[in-house]
């Protein structure tokens, strides 16, 4: 048990002689100099965007006349079908001609 704990005390100790990393000094003035201030800089959107939203606002009114068309042509089917099945069901009822 002593062995894991030796072990366990290097590795906690191990980061204890390390220091920061020093920069140059020359470095901050070379960031600066190299960044663009952003105060005066305005953020314009590329076209790209608006035709995607363009683009995507025709295709959801697109969805919408297709899924009134569609709604409309099933209502009309749903109230044929039960006559047509009502005719096919009792058409043994209708008179023979002979």
């Amino acid at each position: 048990m002593k062995a894991k704990e030796t072990w366990i005390n290097e590795t906690i100790n191990s980061l204890d002689g390390i220091e920061r990393a020093t920069a140059s000094s020359d470095l901050l003035q070379k960031i600066q100099t190299r960044m663009v201030p952003f105060e005066n800089t305005t953020i314009l959107p590329r076209r790209s965007f608006y035709w995607s939203v363009a683009a995507s606002i025709i295709v959801l009114i697109a969805l919408n006349i297709f899924g009134a068309i569609y709604y409309q042509n099933s209502q009309s089917l749903t109230q044929a079908i039960p006559v047509a099945v009502a005719n096919d069901y009792l058409s043994y009822l209708k008179p023979i001609n002979l």
